[in-house]
């Protein structure tokens, strides 16, 4: 009973955490958008949004990553 307690509550901690992750980097790539949109940097945004390289050194760039 305790083993499957246990990896009930296991699975439930790792899919809160995925979850969280995955807000954390929704909100990082609003930050940027918002970011390059002040700057009035259309071609910027679209590039980000689209290669998931640039948009990691953009978000190193900015220092948004954490």
């Amino acid at each position: 009973f305790f083993e499957i307690a246990k990896e009930q509550g296991i699975e439930k901690g790792l899919k809160q955490v995925r979850t969280e992750g995955i807000e954390r980097g929704a909100d990082m790539v609003i930050e940027l958008n918002t970011i390059l949109a002040k700057e009035g940097n259309l071609e910027t945004i679209i590039k980000a949004n689209t290669d998931k390289v640039y948009r990691h050194e953009l978000l190193k760039k900015y220092r948004l990553l954490r």
